[in-house]
């Protein structure tokens, strides 16, 4: 069994990570099934149902269900997830990859050669920099 935090803002991170997935197929689905529902109709407008399709699709999705959870900005959380991952190389790359797809710290620190202590500071620096992301984005407040 693999150790949790009682930190509600990494509990929010790992819940990302590890169902990155099942956001990213949410969301699909969820622009996906946005039907036109017709534009501005008035005296000196012409209901445009593509014009109103394409400001729905512009539109942030406020939020997504995954797991019978709801999420919050889950397109902004994909940014997150994005962008730790662009940032994370080498070791850390390895550590946030095995840890997000259900892979024992023990089998990764064996193929890693590395101590359960640098695995875990590692995952540290991951959420982190998950954390310092959506801060940035005003998806978490660190108080």
């Amino acid at each position: 069994m693999q150790r949790r935090t009682g930190t509600e803002y990494v509990k929010k991170i790992d819940f990302v990570f590890y169902h990155e997935h099942e956001i990213r197929a949410a969301v699909r689905d969820a622009r996906a099934g946005s039907k036109p529902q017709g534009g501005i109709r008035g005296k000196n407008h012409i209901s445009n149902p593509t014009e109103a399709q394409a400001i729905r699709n512009v539109s942030p999705l406020r939020s997504v269900r995954v797991r019978g959870e709801s999420l919050e900005w889950p397109e902004d959380w994909l940014r997150v997830v994005d962008a730790v991952y662009g940032w994370c190389t080498g070791d850390r790359l390895i550590v946030a990859h095995d840890r997000y797809h259900n892979v024992d710290y023990a089998d990764t620190c064996a193929k890693m050669c590395i101590s359960s202590k640098t695995y875990y500071n590692f995952l540290n620096d991951v959420r982190q920099r998950a954390a310092l992301c959506a801060v940035q984005l005003g998806l978490i407040k660190v108080c």
